[in-house]
C-alpha cells in the first residue's frame, strides 16, 4: 500500500515529539506529552480522512 508523503511526514513528526519525552519529568514531561498527543491526534485524523477517501487502500 502506498501512503501519501503527507501522512508519512505527520507520523514522523509525531514520533519525533514522542522521542523528545525521554529523560524529561514533571512539567517538562507533561508539556512534551501534550505536544506528542497533539501530533499523534493529527496523524490519526489524517489517516481516517485518507481511509474514507480511498476505501480500497
Amino acid at each position: 500500500m502506498d501512503l501519501p508523503d503527507d501522512l508519512i511526514a505527520l507520523e514522523r513528526a509525531a514520533e519525533e515529539q514522542r522521542a523528545k519525552m525521554a529523560g524529561l519529568d514533571g512539567e517538562e514531561y507533561e508539556g512534551q506529552r501534550r505536544a506528542w498527543r497533539t501530533a499523534a491526534e493529527a496523524v490519526q485524523a489524517a489517516i481516517t480522512v485518507h481511509a474514507e477517501e480511498d476505501p480500497a487502500g
